[in-house]
């Protein structure tokens, strides 16, 4: 699809509801696109985008969810899954392959750790569009016209403590990129900041195996019976060629993210790679060798979570 078809299909599925906002977005994208040196038609195309699958209907969102391989996780919260669904479909139907866009509106709601300038000024316009009134809204205006980091800084940390005085669970995107942006430790309890954080990395690594055709990708919780990790991630390639190409992505990407990579174990064609990033541990399969070695068995006391779904 062309750009122009691209902008009118995503017109003709946002709600009525939401066009108001969504035009304020895009007007806000475009000028700060402008003025940080960004593409404005990027800009433009992320914003018409951001929500358009803001669906209400719990069990046609719910439907979607699985139509399009997101994760479980996000059933039932239209607040989050939206735009994990933009994203798919922008992906799978409307055949945009460019991840910072891609990355702009998945993570518009959230941010996440490492956002570019462009997912800054998605996340940004998002929340202060003209139509936004909200305490502290005048001050994001003021500080998003001059210092595009600190503005997404600030409006994480109105977010986070909106969602802790509401007494909802915090998103482990936010709270990566909290500390992405703060490189210290705010006012969160550290605790529950690691642990968020190891959350984040494990979904992330998923997210990136199942972007590349990995197979079986489950996440293990194994914080509460094991001394070395929080979480396990375990995944299956149809071939060794293609198991050291998904251990490479996901090197790649949790690396560039910001986590420490302490060792890497098991490639030359052994049929399995382990990646160790401290709290979190990928295992990257070939079937026979995962079949031979069932983690999932190992650890079937501990919570486990399928992500991602084969097309």
């Amino acid at each position: 699809m062309n750009r122009d078809s691209i902008l009118k299909e995503a017109y003709e599925l946002l709600p009525a509801r939401r066009r108001r906002h969504t035009e304020g977005v895009r007007e806000t994208a475009i000028r700060l696109a402008k003025l940080y040196g960004e593409d404005p038609d990027k800009a433009e195309l992320a914003a018409v985008c951001h929500d358009m699958m803001r669906i209400r209907e719990i069990d046609r969102l719910n439907e979607l969810i699985d139509a399009y391989g997101i994760a479980p996780r996000y059933k039932g919260n239209p607040a989050l899954a939206h735009s994990k669904l933009a994203a798919a479909v922008m992906r799978k139907d409307f055949g945009i392959d460019d991840p910072e866009l891609l990355n702009a509106v998945c993570y518009h709601t959230t941010g996440r750790a490492g956002m570019s300038r462009l997912e800054m000024i998605i996340y940004l316009a998002d929340a202060i569009e003209p139509s936004r009134d909200y305490p502290g809204v005048e001050e994001i205006r003021r500080l998003a016209e001059t210092d595009l980091e600190e503005a997404t800084r600030a409006m994480l940390e109105h977010s986070v403590a909106y969602v802790r005085e509401a007494g909802q669970e915090l998103d482990p995107d936010s709270l990566a990129a909290i500390r992405y942006l703060n490189r210290s430790h705010t006012d969160i309890d550290m605790k529950e900041e690691k642990r968020m954080d190891s959350k984040q990395a494990a979904y992330r690594a998923a997210a990136v195996l199942d972007a590349k055709k990995g197979e079986e990708i489950v996440i293990i919780n194994v914080a509460e019976k094991s001394s070395f990790a929080d979480y396990m991630v375990v995944a299956t390639g149809r071939s060794s060629r293609q198991v050291a190409a998904l251990a490479d992505d996901v090197e790649d990407a949790l690396t560039a993210d910001g986590y420490d990579l302490r060792s890497v174990d098991g490639k030359n064609g052994t049929g399995w790679v382990l990646l160790d990033f401290g709290d979190v541990i990928i295992n990257v399969f070939e079937r026979e060798t995962r079949e031979r070695y069932n983690i999932e068995k190992v650890w079937g006391d501990c919570p486990t979570e399928s992500y991602g779904k084969e097309e």
